[in-house]
């Protein structure tokens, strides 16, 4: 019986090699066109890990731009960053006892003075603090008057941010564009 199995599993596999070879008249070259073909796919496999997202790459070209800025402590905002997601939910958790008003912190961090509204938008949104423009070109906007702590409020003078404020936190500094 043993003998059968053992027959029949070979013949399986002499018939399995012989109609790869069969079929592909290619391989008898000594396997040449499957390292090719290796080739390719790891070729095609590289060139699709590289394309990034367009909105990525803007996002890293403003995070590279506001690392490079005097006054910018991008350490600090990644750490305290895990802090505020330490602390609690999305867009909530901005004060600790300990630390105080962490948002505040890492707004004050970047440095977010002189960046373009959509500069300073991108980087608010990537570590998900809530912010709205409140004066734009030395007008008053209407806004809400719901408390959101932690909120930056943004003064915007020819698309530029001339100033910031943390709702329960720092006040506006006195702008001289207006």
């Amino acid at each position: 019986m043993k003998r059968i199995a053992v027959s029949a599993l070979s013949l399986l596999v002499v018939i399995a090699c012989s109609s790869t070879s069969a079929q592909d008249p290619e391989l008898k070259d000594g396997g040449a066109s499957v390292s090719t073909e290796t080739t390719d796919l790891s070729q095609s496999t590289a060139s699709t890990q590289l394309e990034k997202p367009p909105e990525l790459v803007r996002l890293e070209d403003v995070w590279d731009l506001a690392a490079s800025r005097p006054g910018a402590d991008i350490g600090q905002v990644f750490q305290l960053f895990r802090l505020k997601q330490s602390l609690g939910p999305k867009n909530l958790a901005c004060y600790d006892q300990e630390s105080g008003d962490v948002c505040e912190k890492i707004v004050d961090a970047i440095n977010i003075v002189g960046l373009t509204e959509l500069q300073v938008t991108l980087l608010l949104d990537s570590l998900e603090l809530p912010h709205r423009v409140i004066e734009r070109d030395c007008e008053l906007l209407m806004v809400t008057q719901e408390f959101v702590a932690g909120r930056v409020n943004l003064a915007v003078s020819q698309g530029v941010v001339t100033g910031w404020a943390s709702e329960g936190g720092r006040n506006f500094e006195a702008s001289e564009n207006c």
